[in-house]
């Protein structure tokens, strides 16, 4: 019986060698997060050499394996170029990478997240900068995958907050009004403009957020807060961060 194969098109996300020549990817598909073993890819004679680029989009043919499928053909659709020669958007794009990949189980159903990661990677090759872009992408992940904190009402009691809302509760999972601030003693104080680009990255479009001009404390600050927010809920750190947080510090 020959091999039983299929297709499918994909983010590569990840890449890990092996022996000698191999590699295992693991890939986001719009049918969930898959684990691939690329054999020989690191040859330089190999068919699939440079069509299994971390970032790629790919059109993929996959024969079905016994542990683990094999990758048997690549077409790259994308390679956001951007996204390999500026170091900031090449930073970024790891971070994306690595939060999808924490995110999303294996047997999760992906056609949402990888629809908000494609249009992510696309925006992050032409945005300004890219700070909307990953506040955007890492709220709408949460809501994905069913971590959505809560800005619209206290994440205790239900009522609607207004603009004095200023405390952010990890522990509750979102805002806090005035009334149940004692239902988190170590709630953090955040700004009216940190909350207001919360509650923008929560609703709006990313076509909408990137064309925003925000002040760098605010972005820093809604960074830090979706950041902590993304590891409390996966439980992992994310170890991108530090290569991120590194290159945003050098001078432009």
């Amino acid at each position: 019986m020959g091999e039983r194969l299929y297709r499918c098109e994909g983010i590569i996300l990840k890449r890990i060698d092996v022996g000698e020549a191999d590699r295992i990817v693991t890939i986001l598909t719009p049918s969930g997060k898959i684990m691939a073993t690329a054999r020989g890819v690191r040859k330089t004679a190999s068919k699939l050499s440079g069509h299994l680029e971390l970032l790629s989009h790919c059109q993929l043919q996959l024969a079905v394996g016994k542990q683990r499928d094999v990758l048997t053909q690549s077409i790259v659709m994308e390679r956001f170029e951007p996204l390999q020669l500026q170091l900031v958007r090449m930073a970024a794009g790891y971070y994306v990478a690595e939060l999808t990949d924490m995110m999303i189980a294996d047997e999760d159903a992906a056609a949402q997240s990888y629809e908000l990661c494609l249009e992510t990677l696309r925006a992050l090759c032409t945005a300004k900068t890219i700070d909307m872009a990953l506040h955007w992408y890492s709220m709408q992940l949460c809501d994905a995958v069913g971590y959505r904190p809560q800005l619209v009402d206290c994440a205790v009691c239900g009522q609607t907050l207004d603009t004095k809302a200023h405390l952010w509760s990890f522990v509750q999972g979102g805002m806090l009004c005035g009334d149940c601030a004692r239902s988190d003693i170590q709630a953090m104080h955040i700004s009216l403009s940190v909350f207001k680009v919360l509650r923008i990255v929560q609703r709006e479009s990313l076509a909408y957020v990137v064309n925003l001009e925000v002040a760098a404390d605010v972005h820093q600050d809604v960074y830090l807060i979706l950041r902590r927010w993304l590891m409390r809920q996966s439980e992992r750190a994310i170890r991108s961060a530090n290569f991120l947080d590194d290159v945003r510090r050098q001078p432009s």
